[in-house]
């Protein structure tokens, strides 16, 4: 067994055995959580991986939560204070509104407030009208941006979620948007907000915004988004972190929106957990590095390794995937991944070398391998040939 095959050898048998020793109880088996939403799912905000779910992937009217796409692309598309002029229409969209005026202008940050806090349908044809110049063309922005983030079964028809029979989306695709409009800090910070003061440039007496979002009122709430309609029922996107491990929340034509909500997450934490592996720092072994003064560098996790499973859960080893090295190799380089995949998700954390390994001189490359070496024994025989016929000829 080579050096590198029992290192792998050891890591791989230790990583096993500490769960073992850490997580020998039985696996938990209570029952899933009792909620009354014909759709509902716990999505990992960090990675993906999927907690819980329930009938996730049929398309329903999604209502309001519909703007948490808008929100994404406005924030994608603008700046915070970039202005933003109510189109003509404006006053013509029905639902919720800000009672935007048609040529009425407020910045990008205001316009996002007032889809969180308001669920303004006019704020959200106010944004297609600056981004596409219409509900129709940002809707097909939105579907674009929907498949970049693998929705399978979603289809917009327009910013704000009023009905649509062609106008629907899931429970998984809508927490797959969530993870991403919440790497946003913008939109992190609308989201969470319970009430604010905006600026605007002519209905200047409707400037105070308060959120009906009873989530927000929870412990570790950070959101996301209520949505009601006759068709689609009560919907709700929520956001909640809880020992620092954010997970998504998402419930779709719920009897109860608020208290299926409560039971998911208190169902997740409880039966879940956020396992840290191997802590950042750690020596993860020795990467073979080609053509450099040292043969191989040390490698250390650049962060906490840290995989999602049930409490209880006995867990396979990991994989540590090298790169192929070639000297110089700097300190603080990726040179590795420690990897471990379960239910289709990836877990990685990258491992850095520990110092840096500069390149071989020419002389000690040649003793790396026999060819090589054969190679310059030859030249040296060569150039030992020839200074002798020179000396030969000027006796």
């Amino acid at each position: 067994m080579s050096a590198n095959q029992a290192l792998r050898f050891f890591l791989t048998t230790s990583f096993f055995f500490s769960f073992l020793l850490a997580h020998s109880q039985n696996p938990n088996t209570s029952a899933p959580p009792n909620i009354r939403s014909k759709s509902a799912i716990v999505m990992d905000a960090e990675t993906g991986f999927v907690l819980y779910e329930h009938d996730a992937h049929t398309p329903r009217h999604p209502a309001s939560t519909t703007k948490i796409m808008t929100a994404l692309l406005l924030v994608e598309h603008f700046e915070p204070l970039d202005i933003i002029t109510a189109p003509e229409d404006c006053e013509k969209i029905e639902g919720s509104s800000l009672y935007l005026k048609p040529n009425e202008q407020l910045n990008a940050k205001d316009m996002l407030y007032a889809l969180f806090l308001r669920s303004a349908n006019d704020a959200a044809h106010a944004i297609a009208c600056a981004i596409a110049n219409g509900d129709q063309e940002f809707a097909n922005l939105m579907n674009e941006r929907a498949n970049q983030l693998g929705c399978k079964h979603t289809h917009f028809t327009n910013p704000h979620g009023l009905s649509d029979p062609k106008h629907y989306s899931t429970a998984y695709d809508l927490a797959l948007i969530t993870r991403e409009a919440m790497k946003y800090p913008l939109v992190r910070e609308a989201a969470a907000t319970r009430s604010a003061w905006i600026s605007r440039s002519i209905n200047t007496k409707d400037t105070f915004l308060k959120s009906k979002n009873r989530f927000l009122f929870e412990p570790g709430a950070e959101g996301v988004k209520t949505g009601y309609t006759r068709e689609a029922g009560h919907c709700f996107v929520g956001f909640k972190r809880e020992n620092d491990w954010g997970l998504i929340a998402v419930v779709l034509d719920s009897e109860d929106w608020l208290t299926d909500t409560q039971t998911l997450y208190d169902w997740a934490y409880a039966n879940y957990e956020r396992r840290i592996v191997f802590p950042e720092k750690t020596i993860m072994g020795k990467a073979l590095v080609e053509d450099g003064k040292q043969s191989s560098v040390r490698g250390i996790l650049e962060k906490d390794f840290r995989v999602i499973a049930r409490k209880g859960e006995l867990l396979g080893p990991p994989e540590i995937r090298w790169k192929n090295l070639i000297a110089p190799v700097h300190a603080g380089d990726e040179i590795g991944k420690v990897v471990f995949e379960k239910d289709g998700i990836t877990f990685a954390t990258a491992v850095l070398a520990e110092k840096t390994i500069e390149a071989a001189p020419f002389w000690q490359k040649a003793q790396s391998t026999p060819i090589q070496a054969s190679i310059c024994l030859l030249l040296f025989a060569m150039m030992w040939s020839f200074y002798k016929k020179r000396i030969a000829r000027y006796k």
